[in-house]
């Protein structure tokens, strides 16, 4: 799918779709692990024309490829002048009045990441799944997945701030969990890194809760 710069729409098609293509890529995800979840049960039913089970959770399937094959019968839906034309067998959830919700990116693909890093191994930013020195890796730990976060996520935001001088790099809920930052911060105020230390592990925990609400909702054919 070719899009405009707003990114919902296919001027080959005339098709709009009701938020970006990542959020459907996120909703693909989570609808993966929700279907390799064994104490979870997902509604199939409420999924005709995605493929079923045996494709979704496939970890040979490609989501552009079923992006490709898919969107416009899923997702896809016409606007005229007057309004819409047609609707979108699949929308997204909708608000207390009726509208369609607007996904905040960050936020959905944050909770997928901490959900995805819950049963791994990390120390001080690294994955040490198979690695010979596993055993050292803690699992679960709010403050080693805000590392690990921070370390990877944070040249994307230089590069961000490369291209748009305005994008503040450090204005983000990540950065004390820097390696540098933290150092730094551990000497000259210690008191200051604790509080916000703190402030990190309770926003992972916050993800987390968020991601479990994305698998419950999936199982039942709705997101986000």
């Amino acid at each position: 799918m070719k899009t405009s710069r707003w990114k919902r729409y296919d001027k080959n098609s005339g098709l709009w779709i009701s938020s970006r293509k990542l959020i459907y890529v996120y909703w693909h995800k989570f609808l993966q692990h929700a279907g390799n979840d064994p104490s979870r049960v997902v509604d199939w039913s409420k999924y005709e024309g995605w493929g079923g089970r045996n494709v979704i959770c496939d970890t040979d399937t490609k989501f552009d490829e079923w992006w490709k094959k898919n969107w416009k019968t899923l997702f896809g839906y016409k606007i005229s002048e007057v309004g819409r034309e047609t609707e979108p067998l699949y929308s997204l959830s909708k608000a207390p009045s009726g509208e369609t919700t607007k996904p905040q990116p960050e936020g959905i693909r944050y909770a997928l990441m901490v959900y995805e890093l819950k049963d791994r191994p990390l120390l001080d930013g690294d994955d040490l799944t198979g690695e010979e020195n596993e055993s050292d890796g803690k699992v679960g730990d709010a403050w080693e997945i805000a590392k690990w976060i921070a370390k990877r996520e944070y040249p994307k935001r230089k590069a961000k701030a490369k291209k748009d001088p305005s994008y503040k790099t450090d204005d983000w809920v990540f950065n004390t969990a820097r390696k540098v930052i933290a150092r730094e911060l551990r000497k000259t105020d210690p008191t200051g890194f604790s509080k916000q230390r703190r402030t990190i592990q309770s926003r992972v925990g916050r993800y987390m809760r968020a991601a479990e609400t994305h698998l419950d909702n999936v199982c039942e054919g709705r997101f986000p």
